[in-house]
């Protein structure tokens, strides 16, 4: 009796895994002969079956059933999720082929199914559709990794697609991925930085751009948005006290002395301001901000003294009080020609910044230049 039971079992048994099998046959047979729904019915119903979906074979045809949609403007629009259940499919095959052998059969889905992934994401991109033109993006990308290979595009893509849909911690970790791949940096960084700053963040936005500085010391767009945190938040010290400590580690780094310049400058520490700045142009002599920082500094040191001088000045003033508001008027104007040279040299740098042209035209009228006054407030007129 006990072995008649087994024979019953394995009896029972044999028509469900036949009836698996007969499904894989049916999906290959409506898939050759372009049925491509009628396959997907099929192959879906296989993979429901446990002999039937531990095989490669299955998957692999899966795969291809669902690119071969995919491929088809109307049965994509029928079945907007072919993509995704292609890239899930092959690489699930993937897995189970354990020796390899049936690469080769895949690889073609694999390429044709990245690729329309990818053009899809555009299109969907350009519909304003972000969301959506976001995973396919990523599609795109896993079904590259299949091949060995790394779409940092489709990656970075995806990323600004999550952002532009709000999905914010999706597209930070997709522009991780790119800063791990090396692509795009610094500026995935700033990106996700940023992403943390308006996420009202303001401690992982600095953690991030602490960390990307690690491997970017010298990058001027890092160290200025830390700055920028910083000086936003009143937190000047601190500002002073990281850029110090950075300037130290990295000294012939002429982009840490002007930020520390800068920071000064907020602290009101002029003298401080003016070794940095000074610093940092012994090092870059052509740096515009440098320069520019430094020759407005000078220039608003010079504006307040003239200021200082007019508001001592009254109807009756004794010949002392004469003296020393001319002292201080002549003084203004000797620290106005200080400025002189560095707002020109920022001029160099940058013919077109209205700032720069702005004060030196005020600069020109108050030291008797006028041709050089002239000149300037043409071209200020010109840019009108």
């Amino acid at each position: 009796m006990l072995y008649t039971k087994q024979t019953l079992a394995v009896l029972a048994f044999m028509p469900f895994a036949l009836l698996a099998q007969k499904d894989v046959v049916s999906a290959y047979n409506a898939n050759q002969d372009g049925d491509y729904l009628k396959a997907a019915e099929y192959i879906d119903k296989a993979i429901e079956d446990p002999k039937a979906n531990i095989k490669e074979k299955t998957w692999r045809y899966r795969g291809n059933i669902y690119t071969n949609i995919a491929a088809d403007s109307a049965l994509y629009t029928q079945v907007p999720d072919a993509l995704e259940k292609a890239a899930m499919s092959l690489s699930k095959a993937e897995e189970l082929d354990v020796k390899k052998r049936y690469v080769s059969e895949r690889q073609a889905d694999v390429v044709r199914g990245a690729s329309i992934s990818g053009n899809a994401g555009i299109s969907y991109f350009n519909a304003g559709v972000f969301d959506r033109a976001g995973e396919l993006f990523v599609t795109a990308s896993e079904m590259t990794q299949m091949l060995g290979a790394v779409d940092t595009m489709a990656i970075f893509n995806s990323a600004l697609c999550f952002e532009k849909a709000n999905q914010n911690d999706r597209a930070i970790e997709q522009y991780m991925m790119c800063g791990a791949y090396g692509y795009q940096v610094p500026e995935v960084f700033l990106f996700v930085a940023n992403i943390h700053k308006t996420e009202g963040d303001t401690a992982k936005a600095l953690t991030t751009l602490q960390n990307a500085r690690a491997d970017f010391p010298r990058e001027q767009a890092l160290i200025i948005e830390e700055l920028n945190i910083y000086l936003i938040a009143g937190e000047f010290e601190r500002a002073k006290e990281n850029l110090m400590l950075a300037a130290e580690q990295d000294p012939t780094n002429e982009i840490l002395w002007f930020s520390l310049g800068s920071v000064y400058d907020n602290l009101n520490m002029q003298d401080e301001a003016v070794e940095a700045y000074r610093k940092s142009l012994g090092i870059k002599p052509d740096y515009f901000d440098a320069n520019y920082n430094l020759g407005a500094l000078y220039f608003n040191k010079a504006v307040q003294m003239v200021n200082d001088a007019n508001d001592m000045w009254k109807p009756r003033m004794s010949k002392d009080e004469s003296a020393k508001q001319k002292e201080m008027e002549q003084g203004g104007k000797a620290m106005f020609s200080t400025a002189l040279p560095y707002l020109e040299k920022a001029l160099e740098m940058d013919g077109n910044d209205r700032e720069t042209l702005r004060s030196l035209r005020d600069i020109y009228a108050r030291v008797g230049m006028d041709e050089k006054m002239l000149e300037v407030s043409a071209k200020l007129k010109s840019m009108e």
